[in-house]
């Protein structure tokens, strides 16, 4: 489950909204020079997603546990490491245009403020959850 809150730059004192974490059938991921982030569907993943859920020793999360189990035990892929689910991912996500290609997409990278593009941040605000 993700979470929304407002948060305050440390090095210039913008304000801004940040997102942390996926949801129960997504992957938020964010640009590690830029913050720009880009939501991944695990349905756009295909049998990247159904391979790590072939991995998993149970349900990545309650909501999905049914669907999870039919994968584990009747879909037939051959199950990848959390490291190799992460890695390919990452490079489904590719380069984040916002800044120009300069970034890549990571699982986990930090949110950054749009003015000056640091990670250091506090939060002031907020904690809506989300999936």
């Amino acid at each position: 489950m993700g979470r929304q809150a407002i948060a305050e730059c440390l090095k210039c004192g913008e304000k801004f909204d940040i997102c942390i974490g996926g949801g129960f059938r997504f992957h938020l991921l964010h640009c590690d020079r830029c913050g720009s982030t880009k939501v991944v569907d695990f349905k756009q993943l295909g049998e990247i997603h159904l391979r790590y859920l072939k991995g998993l020793g149970g349900p990545y999360c309650m909501a999905t546990a049914a669907h999870d189990e039919y994968v584990r035990t009747s879909v037939p892929v051959e199950p990848i490491t959390g490291k190799e689910y992460r890695m390919r991912v990452e490079k489904f996500a590719g380069r984040c245009w916002s800044c120009w290609g300069l970034g890549k997409y990571r699982m986990n990278a930090p949110p950054r403020c749009p003015e000056c593009r640091s990670a250091e941040y506090q939060e002031v605000a907020g904690g809506i959850l989300y999936d």
